[in-house]
């Protein structure tokens, strides 16, 4: 290296620009060389924060809403940000999401290992290539990468289900290790009419062992509050129990699964469409 030139980052590691929130009081550096997999190994639980986008909400509730790019911040029990997503997917692409061919849109999204007071690193990219998709033939499927070493460390497939929410969480070798069950859209009133308080605030999903049926986790998804409702109504938080989940590529999937989650299933704006409707009126 040349004298009196910087010194450069070592591969994977990001130059310390924080994402937006980034919040370092009340929590120890993480000793140094610790990477995202080591965090995630020692978190019992996490929080997945949606970010707000202006555009997207004010062009809502004209009925011309514009899909932005998605951000989601992850907190640890202290409301300490370690991990930072964000969706790649093009504009024209993200488009595809709202509408009649959702199934078969592709789906981008990076995420940063963000330890305060450390370098952001380089952690994972979920990657769901467009793909025809109709009913139960060829569903989606989306890959977790490691972005260091470039290795797939598993996916997760939506499959062709009737009136449930039901999710695979596969290995590397795509062999089912953990299913992620929803039941009955039906019996979850936070489904199909979400609201910021009661039952109806809440959509909780059971995390089974895929081998002896056994609850090992949980995702609870929530409505934020009364304003975020009102305004932001396509914004929600999710709470991940990693309970009896120990192997930490597969407490990455499961993070990863919870943001699919949110494109796929709790991605519709309420203002877009009483907009629309009363322009048709």
């Amino acid at each position: 290296m040349t004298p009196g030139a910087p010194a450069m980052p070592p591969p994977g590691v990001v130059p310390a620009m924080a994402p937006p929130g980034q919040m370092g009081m009340g929590y120890g550096p993480p000793a140094c060389g610790l990477t995202g997999m080591d965090m995630l190994q020692n978190l019992s639980h996490v929080q997945v924060q949606e970010q707000a986008n202006l555009v997207q909400e004010l062009t809502a509730m004209i009925g011309m809403e514009i899909e932005m790019a998605n951000r989601y911040r992850v907190l640890d029990s202290a409301e300490n940000q370690l991990f930072y997503a964000v969706e790649r997917t093009s504009c024209c692409k993200r488009q595809l999401q709202q509408g009649c061919c959702h199934d078969c849109a592709p789906w981008e999204v990076d995420m940063l290992y963000t330890p305060p007071g450390h370098p952001n690193q380089l952690f994972l990219a979920m990657r769901r290539p467009c793909q025809l998709t109709c009913c139960c033939l060829n569903r989606p499927v989306a890959a977790v990468v490691d972005q260091i070493t470039g290795e797939k460390i598993g996916s997760f497939k939506d499959p062709c289900t009737c009136c449930s929410l039901r999710f695979h969480i596969r290995d590397e070798n795509d062999d089912d290790v953990l299913l992620v069950d929803g039941g009955l859209c039906c019996c979850q009133p936070g489904i199909w009419c979400p609201l910021p308080c009661g039952p109806c605030s809440k959509v909780d999903f059971e995390v089974k062992d895929a081998v002896n049926g056994n609850k090992v986790a949980e995702v609870t998804k929530q409505v934020p509050g009364c304003l975020s409702w009102c305004f932001t109504p396509d914004v929600d938080n999710y709470q991940v129990e990693f309970g009896a989940v120990t192997n930490p590529k597969w407490k990455a999937i499961v993070l990863a699964l919870t943001i699919f989650m949110d494109f796929r299933y709790f991605n519709t704006n309420r203002n877009n469409e009483e907009a629309r409707d009363q322009w048709a009126n």
